[in-house]
């Protein structure tokens, strides 16, 4: 009997010795949006335990409950992977609208700030002419 309980000891010892994968920390972040129609707008956001891409050595993870919604790129307004004319256009075509205006694109709405103004296209051409990562 003695020797059964060494051997399980020293089977379950061996089994913790080679798993090297561990979790030693984590945060809670927050996620959400507006939705709006007519005069009513509603924000809501949940907490989400590390949303977004994480990564250690060869591995990445991809979390929260939007997973590849994000804004890893905000300033391309088209979703082509590049950040050019045509985000340009967009942005121009609803430039000087606030959240509840016929013409208001919230995707042009870079700063999420319910307008699309200078600070949006300074944001857009500061990355001008480059790639989403």
């Amino acid at each position: 009997m003695l020797r059964k309980l060494a051997l399980i000891a020293t089977l379950a010892g061996s089994a913790a010795a080679f798993g090297q994968y561990e979790i030693n920390w984590f945060t809670i972040d927050g996620g959400g949006g507006t939705s709006a129609g007519g005069v009513y707008t509603v924000s809501g956001t949940i907490g989400q335990p590390d949303a977004g891409i994480m990564g250690g050595g060869n591995y990445t993870l991809s979390g929260g409950f939007w997973v590849g919604v994000g804004e890893d790129c905000p300033a391309d307004l088209t979703g082509d992977g590049v950040i050019g004319l045509a985000d340009l256009a967009q942005l121009i075509a609803a430039f000087g609208t606030s959240l509840g205006d016929p013409n208001y694109d919230p995707g042009a709405d870079i700063t999420g700030d319910d307008a699309v103004g200078l600070s949006d296209l300074a944001l857009l051409l500061s990355v001008f002419g480059t790639s989403c990562p």
